[in-house]
């Protein structure tokens, strides 16, 4: 058997298994074959979790809470840093994990005590694009929640256990494996639009206060990332374009006596060279104190993403709050230990005032029409209904519910439209499962509800509050064609 041919069996079947030449038909009198003492084994994986964040939303009730309407995707700068530290990815669907080998525990803890001793931070970003345009309809957001504009951004920097405020003890409950609740990523108990970021693309324009001198980008962990003169000595602009030029080189020419040039009343910063993330925008005057500072988030355009998600792997410093998978990293990389970080990012379903808009054959007239919720023991009222106009379908009746309504992916209410017509005697069903909100139509409206609502309630139960002239509430129109 040549050289060659054992080193393709080699490739296509792997090393030779023990008892496998014993069963091969071997003629006798032939040589035995060559020792394989130069077989390379293959390299064993073991991997284990590093972190892992559940998404949950309570609109998915089918699935027991988990959300499988948003899709997870490491930013590019994540992507290459996962290679780099031996780092794998993966999207489970209502989750997502990054694991690392086991075997290469060591030299991953080398790697972060490395950084740790330079000051500086590691950690891991992640955007979520949901899969479906009626997101935002059905979660607990502004409606008028833009993602082209605006993010929700979540860190582990503010962690904290179900039901507690974030404490700087947290992170050794976790790593001593003694808590019991979830981990929240998000502030509170649910995702709320305090989360909300300005997003910016590859430049931005910052509009200059008078006496900023610098405009200065800082990053996650205050490090400055960025620095651009608000003023250039006009020694400077004929050598090279203002968008070169630094604010160290600024301050090297001040030196020498020379005329200086306004860049005007806005500068523009380049984000092109930097990774995605969230960045701190401060103007300093010649002093360098702050005279104004705000915070943007630079992500990718497209697919246009709804949150945006930074998980640092270790505590920055004892004081701090939020919780980390890597324990004790300042005391070396032999006494650090890898407690997995299961977290929860926590949505909330919207609850929207629901519309009934009956319509009945044209020229038909109802004398009594009641819209009764038949499956729950605190059964759902109505006030109504109302004559009304709908535009291209004549007169209808209208019906509000008294209180807000959840959307969920299955409903659980059961709704029966009956009624008798203006020259019947008997009260029929006319409609026995009447059709619920959907997602696709949110219409948000200021004030009380649409007509004069007459109440059809049973009698004893109160009408919910009725909303002032000039708060906006969400509601849900849907049109019953009899």
């Amino acid at each position: 058997m040549s050289r060659f041919r054992r080193a393709n069996e080699r490739a296509l079947r792997g090393p030779l298994r023990p008892g496998e030449l014993a069963r091969r038909h071997i003629p006798k009198g032939l040589a035995a074959p060559e020792p394989l003492e130069d077989v390379t084994l293959p390299r064993r994986y073991t991997f284990e979790r590093l972190l892992s964040v559940d998404l949950r939303h309570t609109y998915f009730n089918r699935s027991e809470g988990r959300c499988p309407a948003l899709v997870c995707r490491p930013t590019s700068a994540t992507a290459a840093l996962l290679r780099d530290l031996g780092l794998i990815f993966r999207d489970e669907g209502t989750s997502f994990t990054v694991l690392y080998d086991y075997n290469r525990r060591a030299q991953l803890l080398k790697a972060m005590e490395r950084r740790e001793k330079l000051g500086q931070w590691t950690w891991l970003s992640f955007v979520l694009v949901p899969d479906t345009p009626y997101f935002v309809n059905f979660t607990d957001l502004p409606s008028d929640f833009q993602p082209t504009e605006v993010n929700l951004y979540f860190n582990n920097l503010q962690a904290h256990f179900a039901g507690e405020q974030p404490s700087p003890e947290d992170q050794e409950l976790h790593c001593a494996g003694t808590a019991s609740l979830p981990v929240l990523i998000n502030p509170g108990e649910q995702v709320t639009e305090a989360s909300r970021q300005r997003v910016v693309q590859v430049q931005v324009q910052v509009p200059l206060l008078p006496g900023a001198d610098e405009v200065v980008l800082l990053d996650l962990s205050g490090a400055e990332v960025l620095c651009r003169p608000c003023s250039i000595p006009v020694a400077l602009l004929q050598k090279q374009s203002p968008s070169r030029i630094t604010c160290e080189e600024v301050r090297a020419t001040r030196g020498l006596k020379g005329p200086e040039q306004r860049v005007g009343d806005f500068l523009y910063l380049d984000l092109s060279a930097l990774p995605e993330g969230i960045y701190t925008v401060r103007q300093l005057d010649a002093a360098g104190a702050t005279l104004h500072q705000g915070t943007i988030l630079y992500t990718q355009a497209y697919p246009t993403p709804l949150a945006f998600l930074d998980l640092v792997l270790s505590k920055p410093s004892p004081g701090d709050v939020g919780l980390y998978p890597l324990c004790d990293l300042s005391l070396g990389a032999e006494k650090t230990r890898i407690v997995p970080l299961r977290a929860e990012l926590r949505f909330e379903r919207r609850s929207t005032r629901w519309c009934y808009y009956v319509v009945p054959p044209r020229g038909v007239r109802y004398d009594v029409l009641r819209l009764l919720d038949v499956s729950s023991p605190q059964p759902v009222t109505f006030s109504g209904p109302v004559p009304v106009t709908v535009a291209g379908a004549g007169d209808a009746y209208l019906f509000v519910a008294d209180q807000e309504l959840p959307l969920q992916e299955v409903p659980d209410q059961l709704f029966e439209l009956t009624g008798s017509r203006a020259e019947g005697v008997f009260e029929s069903t006319l409609m026995s499962n009447v059709p619920v909100a959907s997602p696709a139509m949110v219409l948000p409206r200021v004030g009380p509800p649409p007509g004069v609502p007459r109440a059809t309630r049973p009698s004893g139960q109160r009408r919910a509050p009725q909303p002032s002239p000039l708060e906006q509430r969400d509601y849900s129109d849907i049109y019953l064609n009899l």
